[in-house]
């Protein structure tokens, strides 16, 4: 198309439209991350993607307007790439059950920092096409993976008992629904008298997991309980 092929030029129209798609694409993204309460959302996606956009932009004007003075723009790209992984690993949270949360916002983020960059350099239909295939991960593959979850066998435990007595309780329980484990790891909680208990499951029968976690979560000896 035209515009497309006008976007590949330097002037001050081609640029504006450039930032313009890169605030597109970024918000876009964004948007899924912030209806789901995500820690980076559409704010943090927009700039991201306008920020990366307007890295190759200052470097193509470099090159473009100083005699003699030229940039390696893959370097550039480079380095955006690096500098926002720092960023995504601001996302992640390490909770005290060990799991890591926040993975696909900063994948996510990580990759809106690419699509910048194909705005930047005035490739604003590949962009695009990026942003149709992230939504598609984030929206359809989703579904896919929290069904996959739920009748998969595999899960990771975290339990909070009442006291030491209760560790056998709960691996009886998991005995009677003949569920295989592995990395056994008890300890003394940090509050109170409690014991935490946190162990990799893996369940006989496709479907089974909720019906083991639900039978763990009604003995007397369980105060918290929470797989991933």
């Amino acid at each position: 198309m035209e515009l497309f092929a006008y976007m590949r030029t330097f002037n001050l129209g081609a640029v504006t439209l450039r930032l313009i798609s890169a605030v597109i694409c970024g918000s876009l993204i964004g948007l899924d991350r912030e209806m789901r309460n995500k820690r980076a959302g559409l704010k943090t996606h927009t700039l991201v993607c306008l920020g990366a956009a307007l890295c190759v932009i200052v470097s193509e004007s470099i090159n473009l307007g100083r005699t003699g003075v030229t940039t390696d723009m893959t370097r550039i790209a480079a380095n955006v790439v690096t500098g926002v992984g720092f960023l995504c690993a601001a996302t992640l949270i390490v909770k005290g059950t060990g799991f890591i949360s926040g993975l696909t916002t900063a994948a996510g983020m990580w990759t809106t920092a690419i699509v910048g960059l194909a705005c930047g350099a005035g490739w604003p239909e590949i962009a695009f096409i990026a942003v149709a295939l992230i939504a598609f991960v984030f929206v359809v593959l989703s579904r896919i993976d929290e069904r996959i979850q739920v009748i998969s066998r595999g899960f990771d435990l975290y339990a909070e008992l009442t006291s030491y007595e209760g560790v056998p309780k709960l691996l009886g329980m998991l005995h009677v629904h003949d569920v295989y484990f592995t990395g056994l790891q008890v300890s003394k909680s940090p509050v109170g008298d409690g014991v935490i208990v946190q162990l990799n499951g893996h369940t006989s029968k496709l479907g089974q997991k909720e019906q083991v976690i639900e039978s763990l979560r009604k003995l007397d000896c369980v105060k918290y309980l929470e797989h991933f």
